[in-house]
């Protein structure tokens, strides 16, 4: 029992404290008009980050799951709860951070969210894929890795070093490459395609954001859009013998 109201408590602490972010708001300031104070290329149309309410409300399905299995089997792996409580705590700190323009903290508590959460994400043998066991995790993972390419964006943005020399547009393709290989990564090593899709999704919002305004930014992210698809369609690891 209390491993179930751990879960509870640490879905319903990430839920408030992101909803009080927008609404309070923290620091008299919310999520988004922080973000926007910079030209931040990495960025998708807004329209995007409502996957969060998506993301929560499959959380929730994945804790019901798990209350349903612990009342069958009276066994709830210890690991699994322990792990998803404290990436509550990361995402928590992660948005504070954030909201007092603690920008090279937040990216700390970023990194060990993602961290986390690839532990979590490995607790599930890769053939458990359904919408109740890893596939939620999938989607918070696959979109806290395009939350990440975000924040470092800004970061260097923020410390004036985002260009090194290169275009922020050509920067900007730089990411969106990096990102499908770590999307393909996951579609080839574990057989997930939740994860690509979240990538697809955020591709295709920094298109429609950008537009003919940064037409290298908006084709590259159709291309590999497109390059992701073929992955999910195609991609498949041959079995070892």
């Amino acid at each position: 029992m209390v491993k179930i109201i751990l879960l509870i408590l640490s879905l319903i602490s990430t839920i408030t404290v992101h909803i009080l972010a927008n609404t309070l708001p923290i620091n008299d300031q919310t999520t988004g008009s922080i973000l926007n104070r910079l030209p931040i290329f990495f960025t998708p149309a807004p329209y995007v980050f409502f996957i969060w309410i998506i993301i929560y409300i499959l959380l929730a399905c994945w804790i019901w799951n798990s209350i349903n299995e612990y009342r069958a089997t009276r066994q709830l792996p210890l690991k699994r709860v322990l792990l998803f409580a404290v990436t509550s705590i990361f995402h928590i700190a992660w948005i504070l951070f954030w909201h007092f323009e603690l920008f090279n903290y937040s990216l700390i508590m970023m990194f060990a969210l993602l961290g986390t959460l690839f532990l979590l994400y490995t607790t599930y043998p890769i053939q458990e894929q359904n919408w109740m066991s890893r596939l939620p995790i999938s989607i918070y993972f696959g979109w806290v890795f395009i939350a990440t390419f975000i924040h470092i964006d800004y970061l260097l943005t923020y410390h004036e070093l985002s260009g090194l020399w290169i275009t922020k547009s050509l920067w900007t393709v730089i990411f969106l490459t990096i990102a499908t290989a770590i999307a393909l990564h996951f579609r080839y090593h574990y057989k997930d395609s939740a994860i690509v899709v979240v990538f697809i999704w955020a591709f295709i919002g920094l298109a429609v954001r950008h537009l003919f305004n940064e037409l290298l930014i908006s084709t590259a992210s159709i291309f590999l859009s497109s390059v992701l698809v073929v992955g999910i369609l195609f991609i498949k690891k041959t079995p070892s013998k």
